[in-house]
């Protein structure tokens, strides 16, 4: 094969074949025995000709130099090497030119770095070394230099200033080289310290024989810190070694350019700012005397590994970070959203954080200090896998960026083609699979890092818009990263409501819709059942955005989105009611926690006089009421037996309302029973009513209750009502008078009767009627509530514990062993055993016979605490189940999630764990009663 074939087949082969092809002919052209020399190689030689222009433009005219990398390529490049390869080069330059040492050292190194930054960066492109291992290389290679440096800076300042007492100094690395992390073309973050400020320089002897340009210490080391970085950056006809940046140093700019020791101390003990001491995590002695570079370590150390936390060091590292996102672009993938500052930032904020008592945290390089923090469980796998995955990327671009032309940019191509190059230099298939990937791990650091300091994520409208950024698999891979367990309907869901706003004929009304989709996106991303929740409010968009009123109070009020997203987050009824409901206005008043009932009864009771549907209105009438109690029970502002109470008192409106509609008032009352006798209603609480009344004609106007309430329409049913616990069930009559009742309930009632008159209650009707079964139920309890025994109580909860039988894998909070109805029973059969005594005993409502019972002794203190506390936990259980159309719990799905955010606890796995010790403690406490 003839060497221009040869040339062309191996450029083709690497990520640039262009310039991998024009460089290596201009090499042909100026050494052609060198391209036959190393023809075995050349592989290896195009593809550095198409990564770096600079060390092309280098090596061609330098050939030498290329055979010496060539020859060393599979050599690791290490200080000790360095040093040892150059050691006679360095030694020579003073020994046969001392006058011109300062312009030939500064040749020395720029050219020794250029030798050695050829070999690193071979074994990089060409795959010897992986990215960790290149930067170490690249560490290794300023550190040799600067120590060559320091110690040409000695010489010269020796030459000028003659030799001082104490020596002792040294050159402290930040940043990169701190972390033994450097890049191709980085900055040098360095302070200096030294170690005392007691003597002077000896002088120089003047050609008159007079001692001269005698200096004190900090003068001295002052001026030997300039000089360290004069050598290293002055340019020159070879360019620069490196660039030295001292601006961390202490009061900046504006300070002094080196400290001792105790000077350091007494700034940053008095002085030192947050972002010095983040700063400082990577602070490394580098080159001098080592041994006080330590020193100066553990002096730092109670400054920067502070043993509390400070929340106010949080503050200033969010005000650092948001100043830079002020400053720079969107291309820039160091200090731009999820870029390479984003992380550094992420993990040294936990590192300042935690690393005052966790000292493995206590490391520069940030492999290490990821490692730590899944070790100390600080961070989990995934973020950990993440942020490792990210920062990996983003410095392999950031060097293959800078290795091109030599240039300190962090900045991706806006030109097509060098992106195209770029991409294949990372082993990426197209550009575009590139860029989706690397706009996927900048979107999740950014969110990692909203996250951790609770700010608003500026990305949410991109959600909305995600499948014009990223490809179908990345699309997926940013939903399940935000939490989504199905992307796929996730994106549905997102493009449903995209094709909607489409509908709309202005940009106004759509930018405002989609304006208004993001403000909800914050809330919705923060709960675990965020599927369900993205679809629920999508539906609920649909429903609203013909409304311009509600799309500019909802845009306004951040209180009203919060109580929409509670809502559909929480709970599945209350949901299907705002959808259901034809008007959404009353979920935008502010609601009131006291409630007139009184003053509702009037208005639902000319709601249906005026009404040409009363039966739709009654429904409606119910929801909206329902709901804004609902709202304020999920917001916390009631707790469980505060709503319940309010069902009750709704359900009682109702009942009322509908006896004063239809002109009950006289000789005709209504008796609830059950949870709604007992004012312990629920969503979805049967009523159980009785009627009673001395006129058999009345008859109708039972009927036409239990119609109104229990018919179905458009609108469902307004409440599913019970009459089994008349006298002879649902075999009986549905209306009696006082007598027949008192006759059945001494005579024939059996002993489950008896217990269910305890939570009986007058509600509504004839005031003389309902006084007479109040004055009934208790002669009959207190005559008959003895025969009850703990064997029957016992008996009863094995039958309905038997015939509601758990599985394994959910509990029946209400009716299951240890549950609801455990400590409803226990009461009520306190209750009646002891009512002949104490008939004060005898009322509706589980809480307050429960003090009741306390207060006459017959359970003490620590039995009532117990047993109120354990009702109030499963009450509030209940009432999220039946929030969200649910009879029991199952263990592991969504439910358990929405409970335990609810109720405070950190998982479903403790809300388990509690669930089982209530159960626990409530058995021992009925088997001792019982007993």
């Amino acid at each position: 094969m003839d060497i221009f074939n040869l040339i062309k087949n191996v450029s083709a082969e690497t990520p640039d074949p262009e310039s991998s092809t024009k460089n290596l002919q201009k090499l042909l052209k100026k050494s052609p025995e060198f391209i036959e020399k190393y023809k075995n190689q050349i592989h290896y030689i195009a593809r550095l000709f198409s990564y770096s222009q600079f060390l092309s433009d280098y090596t061609i005219n330098n050939p030498d130099k290329l055979s010496f990398a060539l020859n060393n390529i599979k050599q690791p490049i290490t200080k000790q090497k360095i040093l040892y390869d150059s050691h006679t080069e360095y030694r020579e330059i003073y020994k046969h030119a001392p006058f011109t040492f300062k312009k030939d050292f500064m040749k020395f190194i720029r050219d020794l770095k250029k030798r050695y930054l050829l070999i690193i960066t071979l074994r990089y492109v060409c795959g010897i070394t992986d990215l960790y291992r290149s930067m170490s290389e690249l560490t290794s290679l300023a550190e040799a230099i600067f120590e060559l440096t320091l110690d040409a800076a000695f010489m010269i300042m020796k030459e000028k200033f003659g030799d001082i007492k104490d020596r002792s100094f040294c050159i402290i690395s930040l940043g990169k080289l701190g972390a033994q992390e450097l890049n191709y073309s980085s900055d040098i973050d360095i302070i200096s310290v030294y170690r005392s400020s007691d003597y002077m320089s000896s002088g120089i002897i003047s050609q008159t024989g007079v001692r001269t340009n005698k200096i004190e210490s900090h003068e001295y080391f002052c001026r030997l810190t300039g000089l360290f970085s004069s050598l290293l950056q002055s340019p020159t006809e070879d360019g620069i070694a490196y660039r030295v940046d001292m601006r961390l140093r202490p009061n900046g700019q504006k300070g002094d350019i080196s400290h001792s020791l105790k000077a350091y101390s007494s700034y940053y003990e008095a002085w030192g700012k947050t972002w010095e001491r983040m700063v400082l995590i990577r602070a490394r002695p580098v080159t001098g005397d080592i041994l006080l570079g330590n020193l100066f370590i553990v002096e730092i150390e109670p400054f920067v590994w502070k043993r509390s936390i400070d929340y106010n060091d949080i503050e200033e590292i969010i005000d650092m970070k948001i100043k830079i996102d002020n400053i720079h672009d969107t291309n820039d993938i160091k200090r731009s959203y999820g870029g390479i500052r984003e992380i550094e930032f992420f993990v040294q904020t936990f590192q300042l954080l935690y690393g005052g008592n966790k000292i493995s945290l206590r490391c520069g390089k940030m492999k290490d200090a990821l490692n730590a923090l899944l070790k100390e469980e600080i961070l989990n796998s995934e973020d950990v896998l993440r942020l490792s995955e990210s920062y990996s990327l983003m410095r392999k671009i950031e060097h293959i960026l800078q290795m091109k032309d030599d240039l300190q940019t962090h900045k991706l191509p806006t030109e097509k083609n060098e992106l195209k190059i770029l991409a294949r230099k990372l082993n990426f298939r197209s550009e575009k699979k590139f860029s989706s990937e690397l706009r996927l791990k900048r979107l999740m650091i950014r969110d990692m890092y909203n996250s951790l300091f609770g700010l608003p994520d500026v990305k949410q409208d991109f959600m909305l818009l995600i499948n014009q950024y990223l490809p179908e698999q990345g699309v997926f891979d940013y939903l399940s990263f935000k939490g989504f367990k199905y992307p796929d309907s996730a994106l549905k869901h997102i493009n449903t409501f995209n094709e909607n706003i489409n509908t709309f004929k202005t940009i106004t009304e759509r930018n405002l819709l989609r304006k208004l989709m993001s403000l909800f996106m914050e809330y919705i991303i923060q709960y675990e059942n965020k599927d369900t929740l993205l679809r629920m409010f999508v539906t609920f968009m649909q429903k609203i955005n013909k409304h311009k009123a509600y799309i500019d109070i909802l845009l306004q009020r951040n209180d009203l989105r919060e109580i929409i997203v509670n809502i559909l987050s929480s709970s599945t009824y209350l949901t299907r009611t705002l959808l259901s409901l034809d008007n959404v206005e009353g979920i935008f008043e502010y609601h009131d926690t006291m409630i007139d009932f009184k003053t509702l009864e009037d208005r639902l009771y000319n709601i249906l006089k005026n009404s040409k549907e009363p039966l739709i209105s009654l429904r409606d009438f119910k929801l909206i009421e329902e709901l804004k109690s609902g709202v304020l029970f999920l917001k916390g502002l009631h707790d469980v037996h505060s709503f319940t109470n309010i069902l009750s008192n709704l359900a009682d409106t109702v009942v009322r309302a509908l006896t004063k509609y239809f002109k009950s008032d006289s000789d005709f009352a209504v008796v609830g029973a059950g949870a709604f006798g007992a004012m312990e209603m629920n969503i979805g609480s049967d009523l159980d009513l009785l009627f009673i009344s001395t006129n058999d004609s009345l008859y109708s106007k039972a009927e036409d209750i239990i119609r109104f309430l229990s018919e179905y329409t458009s609108k469902g049913i307004a409440y599913k009502v019970d009459m089994r616990l008349r006298p002879d069930g649902s075999k009986g009559i549905l209306l009696n008078n006082i007598k027949a009742y008192e006759n059945y309930y001494f005579k024939s009632a059996h002993l489950w009767e008896i217990q269910s008159l305890l939570r009986a209650r007058p509600v509504a009707g004839d005031r003389f009627l309902m006084r007479d079964f109040e004055d009934m139920r208790k002669k009959i309890i207190i005559t008959r509530g003895g025969q009850i025994t703990g064997s029957y109580m016992k008996d009863i909860r094995k039958r309905i514990i038997k015939k509601f039988s758990e599985k394994t894998s959910s509990y029946d909070i209400k009716r299951g062993m240890g549950g609801i109805k455990e400590i409803e029973f226990l009461v009520q059969y306190l209750q009646m055993k002891n009512a002949s005594h104490y008939p004060d005993l005898i009322s509706s409502n589980t809480l307050k016979s429960l003090k009741n019972l306390f207060k006459i002794g017959i359970v003490d203190i620590n039995t009532e605490s117990i047993l109120s506390q354990s009702y109030t936990f499963l009450k509030t259980i209940e009432t999220l189940l039946r929030l969200n159309e649910l009879d029991v719990l199952k263990i592991n799905s969504d439910i358990t999630d929405i409970i335990a955010r609810f109720m405070n606890l950190k998982n479903s796995e403790e809300l388990k764990i509690k669930i089982e010790d209530i159960r626990l403690k409530i058995n021992r406490i009925t088997d001792m009663y019982y007993s």
